[in-house]
Protein backbone atom coordinates (compact mmCIF):
# COMPACT_ATOMS: atom_id res chain seq x y z
CA UNK A 1 0.00 0.00 0.00
CA UNK A 2 1.25 3.54 -0.88
CA UNK A 3 1.64 5.53 2.06
CA UNK A 4 -0.34 9.23 1.33
CA UNK A 5 1.96 12.05 0.33
CA UNK A 6 3.36 14.16 3.26
CA UNK A 7 1.48 17.03 3.68
CA UNK A 8 3.19 20.95 2.45
CA UNK A 9 3.45 23.33 4.45
CA UNK A 10 1.49 26.44 3.10
CA UNK A 11 3.48 27.89 0.47
CA UNK A 12 5.91 25.08 -0.37
CA UNK A 13 3.82 23.98 -3.41
CA UNK A 14 4.56 27.94 -4.82
CA UNK A 15 8.15 27.37 -5.41
CA UNK A 16 8.97 30.05 -7.64
CA UNK A 17 12.83 28.61 -8.73
CA UNK A 18 12.06 24.89 -8.16
CA UNK A 19 14.76 22.75 -10.21
CA UNK A 20 18.05 21.35 -9.02
CA UNK A 21 20.50 23.54 -6.83
CA UNK A 22 24.18 22.94 -6.07
CA UNK A 23 23.16 21.84 -2.45
CA UNK A 24 20.47 19.32 -3.71
CA UNK A 25 23.16 17.46 -5.03
CA UNK A 26 25.94 17.71 -2.44
CA UNK A 27 23.28 16.87 -0.11
CA UNK A 28 22.05 13.67 -2.53
CA UNK A 29 25.74 12.63 -2.15
CA UNK A 30 26.14 13.30 1.43
CA UNK A 31 28.89 15.89 1.40
CA UNK A 32 28.15 18.43 4.04
CA UNK A 33 24.89 17.66 4.54
CA UNK A 34 24.23 16.46 8.15
CA UNK A 35 24.55 18.47 11.28
CA UNK A 36 25.10 16.05 13.80
CA UNK A 37 25.27 16.64 17.38
CA UNK A 38 24.36 19.70 18.82
CA UNK A 39 28.04 21.31 19.74
CA UNK A 40 28.86 22.41 23.62
CA UNK A 41 29.82 25.75 21.90
CA UNK A 42 26.66 26.10 20.57
CA UNK A 43 24.93 26.52 23.93
CA UNK A 44 28.00 28.91 25.30
CA UNK A 45 26.34 32.79 24.91
CA UNK A 46 28.24 34.55 22.64
CA UNK A 47 26.05 38.06 22.56
CA UNK A 48 24.50 40.27 25.34
CA UNK A 49 23.01 38.09 28.58
CA UNK A 50 19.33 39.06 27.55
CA UNK A 51 18.30 39.98 31.25
CA UNK A 52 21.13 43.02 31.14
CA UNK A 53 20.16 44.07 27.52
CA UNK A 54 15.92 44.43 28.44
CA UNK A 55 17.38 46.78 31.81
CA UNK A 56 19.67 48.31 29.76
CA UNK A 57 16.70 49.55 27.58
CA UNK A 58 14.66 50.01 29.59
CA UNK A 59 16.97 52.55 31.52
CA UNK A 60 16.39 50.82 34.57
CA UNK A 61 18.69 52.98 37.45
CA UNK A 62 21.64 51.66 39.07
CA UNK A 63 21.50 50.71 42.61
CA UNK A 64 20.65 52.98 45.13
CA UNK A 65 23.86 52.45 47.30
CA UNK A 66 26.97 53.75 45.77
CA UNK A 67 29.57 51.27 43.83
CA UNK A 68 32.38 51.65 42.77
CA UNK A 69 32.48 51.27 38.76
CA UNK A 70 34.25 48.68 38.81
CA UNK A 71 32.73 46.48 41.39
CA UNK A 72 31.35 42.92 39.81
CA UNK A 73 27.16 43.36 39.79
CA UNK A 74 26.90 47.28 39.67
CA UNK A 75 26.19 47.05 35.90
CA UNK A 76 25.07 43.72 34.56
CA UNK A 77 25.98 45.24 30.52
CA UNK A 78 28.86 46.07 31.49
CA UNK A 79 30.14 42.66 33.23
CA UNK A 80 28.61 40.95 30.41
CA UNK A 81 30.49 42.74 27.83
CA UNK A 82 33.69 42.44 29.99
CA UNK A 83 33.05 38.60 30.15
CA UNK A 84 32.67 38.20 26.20
CA UNK A 85 35.95 39.69 25.76
CA UNK A 86 38.12 37.70 27.69
CA UNK A 87 36.58 34.82 25.65
CA UNK A 88 37.14 36.55 22.64
CA UNK A 89 40.96 35.89 23.85
CA UNK A 90 41.83 39.59 24.71
CA UNK A 91 44.21 39.92 27.61
CA UNK A 92 43.18 41.62 31.55
CA UNK A 93 44.67 44.81 30.94
CA UNK A 94 42.71 45.41 27.46
CA UNK A 95 39.46 44.69 29.56
CA UNK A 96 40.50 47.51 31.97
CA UNK A 97 40.59 49.44 29.01
CA UNK A 98 37.60 48.45 28.14
CA UNK A 99 36.21 49.17 31.26
CA UNK A 100 37.85 52.83 31.36
CA UNK A 101 35.85 53.37 27.80
CA UNK A 102 32.71 52.52 28.33
CA UNK A 103 32.87 54.87 31.19
CA UNK A 104 32.46 57.51 28.39
CA UNK A 105 29.86 56.45 26.17
CA UNK A 106 26.80 57.38 26.14
CA UNK A 107 23.65 55.40 26.72
CA UNK A 108 23.33 54.22 22.81
CA UNK A 109 26.57 53.67 21.85
CA UNK A 110 26.51 51.29 25.15
CA UNK A 111 23.91 49.30 23.84
CA UNK A 112 25.62 48.88 20.14
CA UNK A 113 29.20 48.30 21.48
CA UNK A 114 26.85 45.86 23.80
CA UNK A 115 24.73 44.07 21.69
CA UNK A 116 25.07 45.54 17.93
CA UNK A 117 22.03 43.39 16.80
CA UNK A 118 19.47 44.47 18.77
CA UNK A 119 19.07 47.07 17.45
CA UNK A 120 16.43 46.82 13.87
CA UNK A 121 18.33 48.99 12.17
CA UNK A 122 22.01 48.71 13.52
CA UNK A 123 24.41 51.55 12.59
CA UNK A 124 27.89 52.13 13.23
CA UNK A 125 29.40 55.90 14.06
CA UNK A 126 25.82 57.07 12.31
CA UNK A 127 25.64 55.15 9.17
CA UNK A 128 23.74 51.89 8.24
CA UNK A 129 25.02 48.83 8.82
CA UNK A 130 24.93 47.90 4.74
CA UNK A 131 27.20 45.64 2.29
CA UNK A 132 30.09 47.56 0.34
CA UNK A 133 28.87 46.42 -2.44
CA UNK A 134 27.27 43.18 -4.25
CA UNK A 135 30.44 40.84 -3.17
CA UNK A 136 30.82 41.69 0.37
CA UNK A 137 27.38 40.65 1.91
CA UNK A 138 29.64 37.47 3.65
CA UNK A 139 31.91 40.04 4.90
CA UNK A 140 29.62 41.93 6.28
CA UNK A 141 27.98 39.41 8.29
CA UNK A 142 31.15 38.29 9.49
CA UNK A 143 31.91 41.79 10.39
CA UNK A 144 28.44 42.06 12.44
CA UNK A 145 29.03 38.14 13.95
CA UNK A 146 32.61 39.22 14.70
CA UNK A 147 31.25 42.53 16.63
CA UNK A 148 28.76 40.66 18.42
CA UNK A 149 30.93 38.60 19.81
CA UNK A 150 33.66 40.83 20.28
CA UNK A 151 32.85 44.37 22.38
CA UNK A 152 36.46 45.38 21.58
CA UNK A 153 36.14 45.38 18.11
CA UNK A 154 32.29 47.01 18.55
CA UNK A 155 33.91 49.71 20.16
CA UNK A 156 36.33 49.79 17.48
CA UNK A 157 33.55 49.92 14.74
CA UNK A 158 31.91 52.55 16.97
CA UNK A 159 34.58 54.93 17.83
CA UNK A 160 37.70 54.18 16.24
CA UNK A 161 39.41 53.60 19.03
CA UNK A 162 41.91 50.43 19.08
CA UNK A 163 42.19 49.56 23.08
CA UNK A 164 45.77 49.13 23.84
CA UNK A 165 46.92 51.06 20.23
CA UNK A 166 50.48 51.04 19.78
CA UNK A 167 51.28 48.21 22.06
CA UNK A 168 51.56 44.65 19.85
CA UNK A 169 51.66 44.68 16.25
CA UNK A 170 51.22 42.05 13.57
CA UNK A 171 54.46 40.88 13.82
CA UNK A 172 54.66 41.02 17.64
CA UNK A 173 56.80 44.28 17.55
CA UNK A 174 56.04 46.62 20.96
CA UNK A 175 56.26 50.44 20.03
CA UNK A 176 57.80 52.30 22.78
CA UNK A 177 54.62 54.67 23.08
CA UNK A 178 53.47 53.96 26.68
CA UNK A 179 50.17 53.79 25.93
CA UNK A 180 49.80 50.22 27.49
CA UNK A 181 52.40 47.40 28.69
CA UNK A 182 53.17 45.06 26.32
CA UNK A 183 51.23 42.45 25.26
CA UNK A 184 47.83 43.97 25.96
CA UNK A 185 46.28 42.69 22.40
CA UNK A 186 46.96 39.02 20.72
CA UNK A 187 48.46 39.44 17.75
CA UNK A 188 45.80 37.54 16.07
CA UNK A 189 43.18 40.29 17.03
CA UNK A 190 45.40 43.26 15.48
CA UNK A 191 44.64 42.75 11.55
CA UNK A 192 40.46 42.88 12.45
CA UNK A 193 40.88 45.96 14.86
CA UNK A 194 43.12 47.86 13.04
CA UNK A 195 40.35 47.82 9.93
CA UNK A 196 37.69 48.01 12.57
CA UNK A 197 38.74 51.23 13.50
CA UNK A 198 38.71 52.78 10.02
CA UNK A 199 35.28 51.39 9.88
CA UNK A 200 32.78 49.20 8.43
CA UNK A 201 33.72 49.19 5.14
CA UNK A 202 37.15 48.73 5.68
CA UNK A 203 36.49 45.71 8.04
CA UNK A 204 34.29 44.00 5.29
CA UNK A 205 36.80 44.74 2.84
CA UNK A 206 39.68 43.22 5.36
CA UNK A 207 37.34 40.11 5.86
CA UNK A 208 36.43 39.64 2.25
CA UNK A 209 40.43 39.13 1.66
CA UNK A 210 40.67 36.99 4.83
CA UNK A 211 37.72 34.59 3.88
CA UNK A 212 39.06 34.37 0.20
CA UNK A 213 42.72 33.46 0.40
CA UNK A 214 43.53 29.47 0.02
CA UNK A 215 39.67 28.78 -0.76
CA UNK A 216 40.36 26.80 -3.60
CA UNK A 217 41.72 23.30 -3.01
CA UNK A 218 43.20 24.87 0.35
CA UNK A 219 45.56 26.83 -2.05
CA UNK A 220 44.36 29.46 -4.24
CA UNK A 221 42.39 32.47 -3.57
CA UNK A 222 38.60 32.52 -4.18
CA UNK A 223 37.86 34.92 -7.30
CA UNK A 224 36.12 38.16 -5.57
CA UNK A 225 33.35 38.52 -7.75
CA UNK A 226 31.93 35.32 -6.54
CA UNK A 227 31.93 37.34 -3.13
CA UNK A 228 32.51 34.63 0.49
CA UNK A 229 32.83 30.82 -0.06
CA UNK A 230 31.00 29.15 2.66
CA UNK A 231 34.02 27.07 3.82
CA UNK A 232 36.22 30.47 3.35
CA UNK A 233 33.42 31.89 6.17
CA UNK A 234 33.29 28.99 8.35
CA UNK A 235 37.13 28.91 8.53
CA UNK A 236 37.20 33.27 9.81
CA UNK A 237 34.16 33.26 11.75
CA UNK A 238 33.80 33.76 14.98
CA UNK A 239 31.54 35.18 17.77
CA UNK A 240 33.63 35.00 21.29
CA UNK A 241 35.34 31.43 21.69
CA UNK A 242 32.72 29.82 19.08
CA UNK A 243 34.10 29.06 15.71
CA UNK A 244 31.80 27.48 13.02
CA UNK A 245 31.59 24.90 10.43
CA UNK A 246 29.58 25.09 7.65
CA UNK A 247 26.43 22.37 6.10
CA UNK A 248 24.56 22.29 3.14
CA UNK A 249 20.58 22.99 3.16
CA UNK A 250 18.55 20.85 1.29
CA UNK A 251 14.86 22.47 1.61
CA UNK A 252 13.69 19.01 -0.44
CA UNK A 253 14.65 16.95 2.30
CA UNK A 254 12.17 17.59 4.94
CA UNK A 255 13.08 15.43 7.94
CA UNK A 256 16.95 17.08 7.49
CA UNK A 257 15.28 20.38 7.48
CA UNK A 258 13.50 20.04 10.72
CA UNK A 259 16.45 18.28 12.16
CA UNK A 260 18.26 21.20 11.69
CA UNK A 261 15.52 23.95 12.43
CA UNK A 262 16.21 22.24 15.97
CA UNK A 263 19.94 22.74 15.98
CA UNK A 264 19.69 26.82 14.78
CA UNK A 265 16.79 27.40 17.05
CA UNK A 266 19.19 25.75 19.99
CA UNK A 267 22.15 28.35 19.09
CA UNK A 268 19.92 31.19 18.61
CA UNK A 269 18.25 30.79 21.83
CA UNK A 270 22.31 29.93 23.49
CA UNK A 271 22.92 33.11 21.56
CA UNK A 272 25.15 32.23 19.13
CA UNK A 273 24.14 33.90 15.49
CA UNK A 274 24.47 31.76 12.67
CA UNK A 275 25.74 33.22 9.04
CA UNK A 276 23.01 31.74 6.31
CA UNK A 277 23.72 31.61 2.53
CA UNK A 278 20.93 31.95 0.00
CA UNK A 279 19.88 31.87 -3.37
CA UNK A 280 17.97 30.57 -6.12
CA UNK A 281 17.48 27.16 -8.04
CA UNK A 282 18.08 26.16 -11.88
CA UNK A 283 14.81 26.82 -13.03
CA UNK A 284 15.80 30.49 -13.83
CA UNK A 285 19.55 29.26 -14.75
CA UNK A 286 22.33 27.39 -13.27
CA UNK A 287 23.86 31.13 -12.00
CA UNK A 288 21.15 31.48 -9.57
CA UNK A 289 21.36 27.47 -8.25
CA UNK A 290 24.05 28.28 -6.21
CA UNK A 291 24.33 30.46 -2.93
CA UNK A 292 24.02 33.95 -3.83
CA UNK A 293 23.72 36.03 -0.44
CA UNK A 294 24.81 36.08 2.75
CA UNK A 295 21.98 37.16 5.71
CA UNK A 296 22.60 36.61 9.65
CA UNK A 297 20.19 34.69 11.83
CA UNK A 298 20.39 36.78 14.86
CA UNK A 299 18.03 35.41 17.51
CA UNK A 300 14.51 34.26 18.28
CA UNK A 301 11.79 36.05 18.71
CA UNK A 302 8.50 34.22 19.41
CA UNK A 303 7.64 32.29 16.36
CA UNK A 304 10.31 34.11 14.04
CA UNK A 305 14.01 34.31 14.00
CA UNK A 306 15.51 37.70 13.50
CA UNK A 307 17.73 37.75 10.46
CA UNK A 308 20.18 40.66 9.59
CA UNK A 309 19.90 41.59 5.95
CA UNK A 310 22.98 43.07 4.88
CA UNK A 311 22.17 44.28 1.36
CA UNK A 312 19.71 46.76 3.23
CA UNK A 313 21.15 46.92 6.69
CA UNK A 314 18.05 46.08 8.78
CA UNK A 315 16.74 43.06 11.03
CA UNK A 316 13.99 41.19 9.96
CA UNK A 317 11.92 38.06 10.51
CA UNK A 318 11.24 34.41 8.98
CA UNK A 319 8.44 32.65 10.43
CA UNK A 320 10.62 29.41 11.92
CA UNK A 321 7.91 27.06 10.74
CA UNK A 322 8.34 27.53 7.16
CA UNK A 323 11.93 28.89 7.00
CA UNK A 324 13.13 26.04 4.67
CA UNK A 325 9.69 26.71 2.35
CA UNK A 326 10.83 27.93 -1.06
CA UNK A 327 9.89 31.21 -1.42
CA UNK A 328 11.05 34.79 -2.18
CA UNK A 329 11.61 36.85 1.03
CA UNK A 330 13.12 39.99 2.15
CA UNK A 331 14.82 38.39 5.13
CA UNK A 332 16.53 36.15 2.52
CA UNK A 333 17.86 39.32 0.17
CA UNK A 334 14.85 38.45 -2.04
CA UNK A 335 15.86 35.39 -2.90
CA UNK A 336 13.88 31.66 -2.04
CA UNK A 337 15.83 29.70 0.30
CA UNK A 338 18.27 28.44 2.06
CA UNK A 339 21.43 26.97 0.71
CA UNK A 340 24.34 26.54 3.07
CA UNK A 341 24.48 27.30 6.94
CA UNK A 342 27.47 27.90 9.40
CA UNK A 343 26.73 25.80 12.76
CA UNK A 344 28.52 26.03 16.10
CA UNK A 345 31.59 23.29 15.92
Amino acid sequence: MTPPPRPRPPGEARDPLGGLTLVRVLAALGIWARPGQPSDAGCARATCDPRALAAARAGDPPPAQARDARSPGCDELLEDVCARAQRAGHAPATVTFLRDAWAALGPDARLRVAAPLASDAPTWRGRPAVQVDGTTCGAAVGAMLLAAGDPVVALALETGTVLGAGTVLETGTALETGAAPAGVRSPAHAPALTAAAAGFDELQRHLLGATSRRAVLGLLPWPRRFGTPPWGLAREARCADVRYRHVVVDVGDRPRTDALAAHIEASLRAGTPLPLFTGGASRTGWSTAVPRHVVLLVDVEGTSWRVYEPSCGRVLTVDTGTWAVPERRDAWGRWSRPHWILLPR
